[in-house]
């Protein structure tokens, strides 16, 4: 994250400039130990608005907000034991809608700037969610369950979207966006699967898609209207996708084991598709055990390439200028 001011420091920073102005804060709890502090601060006119439920045993809630004209709102929901919640908005008309439920689940969120969005529901144990959001009318939507798994979303700049869904254990997806209109979707199941994806430029979309056991995908864009998408089942399969400029797009499809792509795209408008899979049957799995490899290495303008492979040991390497 960008910014990593706690909440209590931000309230106290602001204090001495800050007028009330028809705040409103709700808070019910039900349970033993629960706690939550809530501070409204208010520029100019207008009003923030909080409402906090908690139940159960030893869960906690922090929130702040503060801006010219206010009008933001954090609703926070929680349910279980050992939840925590800390909500920071600064800016005018951000909202916040966080529930939890289980066991020791965490959220963190920062919203800086006007219009942000965030929703984050959570359900198990030991998830986290960390969200930091600057600019105008971002929006965030991050669901998690099982177990163990972590999210984190930075986004800075206009209109940019970002969307997780997690269900399994110890998964783990990062998306930093930075610009105008990009577009990043991680949907991810089964067990230590892990996603990142970075994106700086305008209208660029990150798409990817998880199951199985430890398979990594890493996406890098920077430039404008380029496209990558990444597609994982099987077991410890690694794809990372590298654009720089216009108009790529790139896939990767990996169904197998132990398999590798890497897909680089710089200049303009290039095409590149890598499909890999294992041999069907039991002695086929087997025999898939060794890594397939693939590389597309695409500069200059309007080039394609499209690498399939089936089985266990096969190398492919390509190069267009």
């Amino acid at each position: 994250m960008k910014l990593k001011m706690t909440v209590m420091a931000a309230a106290i920073a602001v204090s001495s400039t800050a007028l009330a102005n028809e705040n409103e804060s709700n808070i019910a709890q039900t349970g033993f130990g629960n706690d939550v502090s809530v501070t409204q601060l208010t520029q100019g006119w207008g009003n923030n608005n909080s409402d906090v439920t908690q139940v159960g045993v030893n869960n906690g809630a922090t929130v702040l907000q503060q801006g010219w004209r206010g009008r933001n709102v954090s609703d926070i929901d929680q349910e279980g034991m050992g939840n925590n919640a800390d909500a920071l908005q600064h800016g005018t008309k951000n909202s916040f809608d966080l529930t939890q439920s289980g066991m020791f689940n965490n959220s963190d969120s920062q919203q800086l700037g006007t219009g942000n969005a965030l929703r984050v529901e959570q359900e198990g144990v030991k998830n986290n969610a960390t969200t930091y959001q600057s600019g105008w009318r971002n929006y965030a939507d991050i669901s998690q369950s099982g177990s163990f798994n972590n999210s984190d979303v930075d986004q800075e700049g206009y209109l940019n979207v970002a969307q997780v869904n997690q269900d399994g254990t110890k998964l783990s997806s990062d998306i930093t966006q930075s610009g105008d209109y990009n577009f990043a979707d991680v949907d991810q199941s089964g067990s230590f699967n892990d996603s990142s994806i970075d994106q700086n430029g305008t209208q660029n979309k990150a798409e990817v898609l998880q199951s199985g056991l430890k398979n990594t995908s890493d996406i890098h864009q920077d430039g404008k209207l380029n496209i990558a998408m990444v597609d994982q089942s099987g077991v410890n399969n690694d794809a990372s996708i590298v654009q720089d400029g216009r108009y790529h797009q790139s896939e990767v499809t990996q169904s197998g084991y132990n398999d590798v792509a890497y897909s680089s795209q710089s200049g303009y408008e290039h095409y590149s598709s890598i499909t890999q899979s294992a041999l069907p049957g039991f002695f086929g799995g087997l025999a898939s055990l060794a890594s397939n490899s693939a590389t597309h290495v695409q500069m200059g303008v309007n080039n394609a390439a499209i690498t399939t492979q089936v089985g266990g040991g096969n190398t492919a390497h390509v190069y267009q200028h």
